[in-house]
């Protein structure tokens, strides 16, 4: 889930790079990459949470 929400986010901002590019699709496309970025947060903090969980398991 990580993986893919960090590669659409850069691929997202790449898009948003490209020459001459209309600005309503830079708009699009920059919303799409927080969009991105908010999951690979969301992501990361499952993670963390699966973790703890884990090693309070553990103990």
């Amino acid at each position: 889930r990580h993986r893919d929400a960090s590669e659409a986010a850069a691929a997202a901002a790449a898009a948003a790079r490209t020459p001459r590019i209309a600005p309503a699709t830079a708009y699009a496309l920059g919303v799409l990459h927080a969009d991105q970025r908010h999951e690979v947060e969301a992501a990361r903090f499952a993670f963390q949470q699966a973790w703890q969980m884990q090693a309070i398991g553990a103990n």
